[in-house]
Formats: C-alpha cells, structure tokens, sequence
C-alpha cells in the first residue's frame, strides 16, 4: 500500500505533463496558417492623374469668359441648334470646375432649348444644364448610313467610334474600333449616328505636333480662323490662326493651334507589311501592319515592343511629314 501510495503523485506529474505537452501540441496545430496574398495585376492604364502631363496643359491660355457653362473660358462658337437635336456632350458635373488638363468624357444629350448664346441639355434620367456650344457635336437627325461607313455612335450612353457591319431587320451592327478588341459586336437601335467625313472635324481623331511628339488627339470644336467652305475638307494650314478645342490621352483637356494638326484617315487602306504610326499611350509610334482580318481594325507590331497589338481606324496613320 505504501508504494502504491508512493507512486500516486508521480503519476499524476506524467499525467499533467502529457496534458501540457498535449494542449501545446493543440495549439499549434490550431493556430492559423498565414494565407499569402496574390500580388494584384497592374492594369492596362495607368491613372490619369499618374500620367506625366504634357506641357499643354500647364501652358495653354482660355480665350473668352469663364463661368459655369464655358469652365474654359472657349470663345464665342457660332451654332444653333433647334430643341430636340441630339447631341454629344459632357456632363454638368464634368464641366463643373473643368480646366485645362482635366478628364473629360463626351455623353450622349438632347437640347431642349436656349439661354442666350449657351444651349440647355438633358443628359440620361439627369436635369437640364446650360452648355457654351463650343462643347458641343451635333448629331445629324437621318444620317445616311451604309455598311463599312466610320461612326460616332454610343456605347452605354459614351460616344465611341465604330464601323457598321451591316443591317439587322430594325438594328444597326457595329464593331467599336476605340475600345479592347475583344469587344463583342453590338447591335443598336434608337442610338445616336454620325457619318466620319474625312480631315479634321469634330469627333474625327488627329495628330498634334507638340515639341517633337506626334500626340494623338479627340477633336471637340473648332476655335476662330475662317470659316471652313461647306463641303470642303479641313486639313492643317500653317498660316491657320485658329485653334481646336480637344481631348489628349485620358480626356485630357487641350486647346491645340490648327497650325500644329494633321488629320488621321477615318477609313485607312493599309497593305500588311506597311509602315504606319499607331497610337499607343497618347502618342503615334512607328510600327509595322501585320494583318488585317476584320473591318476597322488591324494587327500591327510596334518597334521595340513585344506582342502585335490591335488598333482600330483612326488608330493609325502612314507616317506623317513634319
């Protein structure tokens, strides 16, 4: 009895240490393991605000009065249009405190009437807002459509460039040529249409010359000079004194001499291993076509670059003179 006795407190020492060692070994096992968080993509852009600006839109001067409807003070822009002509503008909280440099999207709108020399528009579902008509592109109310023709047209209510590829009982098919090309064909009705003219126009794409870069540029409005001959088509004059009202790389807000513009084809007819400069981050770098399997878009593979990109017309240009 006595070793027995003896041997009672030593085995409840074993007992208490198992136990120890046990709970220990628990919470170990319990405790959890550290999950390693995927390093995120970098996306395709880089911010706007990230991008380094060029020297426009630190430099360029506003040439009229400043106020609500006109943020950047753009001069007197002679255009009437009747209530209910469709339009491409940009909102009223866009315009809202707007400068030169700032990101600026064109939208689909109606106007419904006048204030003076600004126009009042309705944007989707929003209230009428005034707008200098400098910010402004007309839409055509019946415009003659045929396939292969370049459009401004809309998607989601953003004006974008497309190519029609035909008729579908009561619907217009398009293929976006300023968005990834992966984009799937889209069949429209009741939307807005323009028919691309060639040379520079509003909503036509152009090169700008700024210092020794060719930028590529979204025309908006024509500022000053002479009047363009109706039908006639406007290409860069360097004797020209008027300026454009434009979008750079991201929206960017620019006023660009007329002088300094070329315009950039709306329908280019480009042989596979021709030399071309395509845009690429805002400006036109050399590249080489490489093919050209759908309509409005071509395959081409940029100097110094790695994969072929795709780009669409107005895209791309032949190599301009200086």
């Amino acid at each position: 009895m006595r070793c027995l006795g003896a041997r009672a407190p030593r085995s409840r020492g074993v007992l208490a240490a198992l136990a120890c060692l046990l709970a220990a070994s628990c919470a170990v096992a319990c405790e959890s393991t550290p999950v390693s968080t995927p390093t995120p993509m970098p996306s395709q852009s880089p911010p706007v605000a990230a991008l380094p600006r060029p020297a426009f839109a630190e430099t360029s001067t506003p040439t009229g009065a400043a106020h609500a409807s006109n943020p950047l003070g753009l001069p007197p822009y002679p255009i009437k249009l009747e209530p209910g002509r469709r339009v491409f503008t940009f909102s009223d909280r866009m315009l809202a405190g707007a400068k030169l440099g700032s990101t600026l999207v064109l939208y689909a709108a109606t106007v419904v009437g006048f204030d003076g020399d600004d126009l009042i528009v309705e944007g989707r579902g929003g209230p009428s807002y005034k707008v200098h008509p400098g910010y402004v592109i007309p839409v055509p109310d019946a415009p003659r459509l045929r396939p292969h023709d370049p459009l401004l047209t809309e998607w989601n209510g953003v004006m974008k460039h497309a190519v029609l590829t035909r008729f579908v009982k009561d619907k217009i098919e398009v293929r976006y040529t300023d968005m990834d090309p992966r984009t799937p064909l889209a069949q429209l009705k009741g939307v807005r249409f323009v028919v691309q003219t060639a040379g520079l126009a509003p909503g036509n794409f152009a090169a700008w010359k700024d210092g020794e870069t060719w930028r590529h540029v979204l025309l908006v409005s024509r500022l000053g000079g002479p009047p363009a001959e109706p039908g006639a088509v406007l290409t860069s004059l360097s004797s020209s004194s008027a300026r454009w009202f434009a979008l750079g790389y991201g929206g960017a807000a620019l006023l660009a001499d007329e002088s300094a513009l070329r315009p950039l084809p709306v329908k280019p007819k480009l042989k596979i291993g021709a030399s071309v400069w395509a845009e690429w981050v805002g400006a036109l770098r050399p590249a080489v076509v490489q093919s050209a399997e759908e309509t409005g878009l071509y395959t081409v593979k940029f100097e110094r670059a790695g994969r072929p990109a795709t780009v669409g017309w107005g895209l791309l240009t032949p190599p301009l003179e200086p």
